[in-house]
């Protein structure tokens, strides 16, 4: 009686979608960081300083303004304060200068809004395999929509999701196949808001075979894109170059700068024994980071993958996320449009793994990277120490991606054979 009733519990679970372990993933971290630390940890609701908001509101959009109000007005560098933008980003925001600056911010909310809507909800739909729209896609987007990372972009009037609306776009025209010219141009203008995107060139391949021409095709995209860095003129670009090297050599390093040298800076100070050499293991880190996007590359290569590789977008994501010496949480806003993109796209594949030991693995999997996920949705404020900075959650995020798309991979090999 007890062997039937296990077998039963078996069979129960083998037959839940992946798509319920992963809304699953999502309620653990629900209950531990929002329910937990608001409801229950006193006698009274908590209101926590959920995200660190600067009296008044937009200040990085302010700082933005005042460099192309330094260009543009006073005829000096653009390199004034803590500038750390492309030298066109400042001629590209001029135009704001015309309004006044509560009417400025509204308008680059309302555009972070609607750039956050096209890349997490609508971008999976046309640019994915799924073309059916899900209730996980809908999670992915209600959630990010509602997410800490998000509300911190909003605050401080940044446009990290209006950068990566230009990649996104860029990467699918480039795939659709048609004006790809127009592709380049908008990869080309994503680099020269923020320069993070440009890890995103991987994603400009199309015949994985093809080497001599995408060489060529990398090749001129990088050289127009370090071309436009002198748009402003030698002494400009010296000093973004100095900007870069200032931060990269002293970073601000706070609990919610998530890249690998703030994770290891503030990890040592608080487990010195595990982080002895702190500077071996940022490289080691890094290192870790590069391989697991060439394995992602690697398996693309072998496949003969042909359109845009969901494992490949997200994994270049959190290298665009962990990379940078500063990587501060409002960058969290990006995740959400490349983690859909994968999960609309590649659990209902994985569903069809008929392998008993293959479907256990892909259930483990999908539960693991969907808490990994969730748990860079709520604020630090409501989260134990150990898991207050975002780069433990990243990085098994990528640990788990890359894993799942060598699990995918052998899925595919063998149900080709059979």
């Amino acid at each position: 009686m007890h062997a039937k009733r296990v077998r039963l519990l078996i069979e129960y679970l083998w037959n839940v979608p992946l798509s319920t372990w992963a809304l699953f993933g999502f309620l653990i971290s629900y209950l531990l960081f929002f329910i937990k630390p608001i409801f229950l940890s006193a006698q009274v609701m908590q209101f926590f300083k959920y995200v660190p908001a600067i009296e008044p509101i937009g200040v990085d959009l302010k700082q933005m303004l005042s460099y192309s109000e330094s260009w543009f007005i006073a005829n000096q560098t653009p390199y004034i304060g803590k500038n750390l933008y492309p030298p066109l980003a400042s001629v590209l925001f001029t135009p704001l200068l015309i309004l006044n600056f509560a009417l400025a911010f509204k308008v680059i909310t309302l555009v972070n809004v609607l750039c956050y809507i096209l890349i997490t909800l609508v971008f999976p739909l046309r640019a994915g395999k799924n073309k059916q729209f899900s209730p996980l896609l809908m999670l992915m987007f209600v959630t990010g929509l509602f997410s800490y990372g998000f509300q911190f972009e909003l605050e401080r009037g940044q446009f990290n999701v209006i950068a990566m609306f230009f990649c996104f776009l860029a990467i699918w025209i480039y795939h659709n196949g048609k004006y790809r010219y127009l592709a380049y141009f908008l990869f080309i203008f994503s680099v020269q808001l923020k320069v993070y995107p440009f890890i995103f060139i991987v994603m400009f391949i199309k015949n994985w075979r093809d080497w001599k021409n995408n060489i060529k095709r990398f090749s001129a995209l990088t050289i127009l894109n370090l071309a436009l860095f002198f748009v402003l003129g030698p002494q400009v670009f010296i000093d973004f170059v100095k900007a870069i090297m200032a931060q990269t050599l002293n970073p601000y390093i706070w609990v919610g700068n998530h890249s690998i040298r703030s994770f290891v800076t503030l990890a040592s100070k608080n487990w010195a024994w595990a982080f002895l050499h702190p500077r071996l293991t940022q490289l080691a880190f890094l290192f870790i980071i590069a391989v697991c996007i060439f394995i992602i590359m690697l398996q693309c290569y072998r496949q003969k993958w042909n359109g845009i590789n969901s494992y490949l977008l997200l994994a270049c994501t959190i290298g665009a996320l962990l990379i940078p010496s500063v990587s501060h949480d409002y960058k969290l806003s990006i995740l959400a449009a490349p983690v859909a993109f994968l999960f609309n796209d590649e659990l209902s594949f994985a569903e069809r793994a008929h392998q008993f030991h293959l479907h256990i693995i892909f259930i483990v999997l999908t539960l693991t990277v969907s808490v990994s996920y969730s748990l860079t949705l709520f604020s630090y404020t409501n989260k134990p120490a150990m898991l207050s900075n975002n780069f433990p959650a990243l990085f098994t995020m990528l640990l788990i991606v890359t894993s799942l798309s060598l699990l995918v991979s052998k899925s595919r090999v063998e149900g080709s054979v059979s």
